[in-house]
């Protein structure tokens, strides 16, 4: 009897295999930066989205109130100059220090029942300051005679740009370095940061370590150590404003923004420039620390929390680094100018509730005008 044919089970050689990776790997290199692309396309769309609605809740308030909410609510500290307003010691600062009838909150608790927060806002304990609203042991009764529990401290979801982080940030040296309560022996607070913040004009910040905000309605902010209009400050000092005058004016009224002026409400009568060519709010740098992983260097970790009055909630766009003068208004490392993690700019909300990509290489004078509401001087919002 014959043997039957033995056969032989087709199989893939050594070499073949390899060609065979070799080719997917090519297809998965060529695919993923589109992949990547494609969904950083999408996160820019959802936080264009986010701010959308933000200016859209923006008008809604203005609808109903006559004005828009004020920039920053500040009851006042004793020994500053009357132009100085120290936001972020009123709020509880480093320490975490509650108590009333302080303050040192921000636009966005007024705007609270127009973002689906209306229980936030309902439970918000006016009487007492931001970290009086953050309290983690219930001690402050709200309005409604129920303990306050950490009100400040919850996450708002759309108040998060989902190219930087899709929420709070925990851990050692993450977003809690920000946070109010940073310094104390708690530690920070663990919540109710925020990426989005109003455009307070073409003001300066100090560069002390409470980022001191000088208000615009009693000194202009902008080109505070007498150097000549349209030029930054050639030295860093120590602590002081820093600004870049975009006109040649000393009239504090022109630099005001939007949110500009403490304890005032703008209108949309306020907003004489027009308000497609006039920033609303925007995009803000958020530094955990001052190391840099690039040479431009980090003038001092960012203030954060969406309740809090402020550097923390507002944005201007006339500030500039003092330790790097060329660095532009804008991603410049700077905790007072606007920034973002989109490449090559940042979105901004117009008064008209548009919304807007300005690149980071847009001119510094044109860029600082579109954050004055009512300087009388044309500028076209690229």
């Amino acid at each position: 009897m014959k043997n039957p044919k033995r056969v032989r089970h087709a199989a893939f050689t050594l070499v073949e295999l390899l060609v065979v990776i070799t080719i997917i790997g090519i297809l998965i290199a060529l695919l993923l930066p589109a992949v990547q692309a494609a969904r950083e396309a999408a996160r820019k769309m959802t936080c264009s989205n986010q701010i959308k609605q933000l200016g859209l809740a923006l008008h809604n308030y203005h609808t109903t109130f006559g004005a828009f909410p004020m920039g920053a609510l500040y009851y006042g500290t004793t020994g500053l100059a009357p132009n100085q307003c120290d936001m972020w010691a009123e709020a509880g600062g480093d320490n975490a220090t509650a108590g009333g009838p302080k303050q040192g909150t921000s636009w966005i608790v007024r705007l609270l029942p127009y973002l689906e927060a209306t229980n936030i806002y309902n439970n918000w304990s006016f009487i007492n300051n931001v970290a009086g609203n953050g309290v983690l042991n219930g001690t402050v009764t709200g309005p409604n005679g129920t303990a306050m529990i950490c009100q400040a401290q919850t996450e708002i979801k759309a108040l998060y740009c989902p190219t930087r982080r899709p929420g709070f940030r925990p851990g050692t040296g993450a977003d809690g370095a920000m946070m109010i309560g940073r310094g104390s022996t708690t530690g920070p607070w663990a919540g109710g940061g925020t990426d989005y913040g109003g455009c307070a004009g073409r003001l300066a910040w100090s560069t002390d370590s409470d980022h001191m905000m000088y208000d615009s309605s009693t000194q202009s902010g902008c080109n505070p150590q007498g150097n000549p209009p349209g030029n930054p400050p050639t030295t860093a000092g120590a602590g002081g404003p820093y600004g870049l005058m975009a006109i040649s004016d000393s009239t504090a009224s022109k630099h005001w923004g939007i949110f500009g002026q403490v304890n005032y409400c703008a209108t949309m009568a306020s907003i004489r420039d027009g308000s497609t060519n006039t920033f609303l709010l925007g995009e803000l740098q958020r530094f955990t620390s001052t190391s840099s992983a690039t040479n431009l260097p980090i003038v001092d970790i960012s203030h954060d929390g969406w309740a809090v009055g402020g550097d923390a909630t507002l944005f201007s766009t006339a500030a500039i680094n003092p330790k790097a003068l060329t660095a532009g208004p804008m991603n410049n490392g700077y905790f007072a100018s606007p920034g973002s993690e989109h490449s090559g700019g940042a979105q901004f909300g117009m008064g008209d509730a548009s919304v807007r990509f300005v690149s980071s290489t847009v001119d510094p004078g044109l860029f600082a005008l579109l954050g004055s509401m009512a300087d009388n001087v044309s500028a076209q919002a690229p």
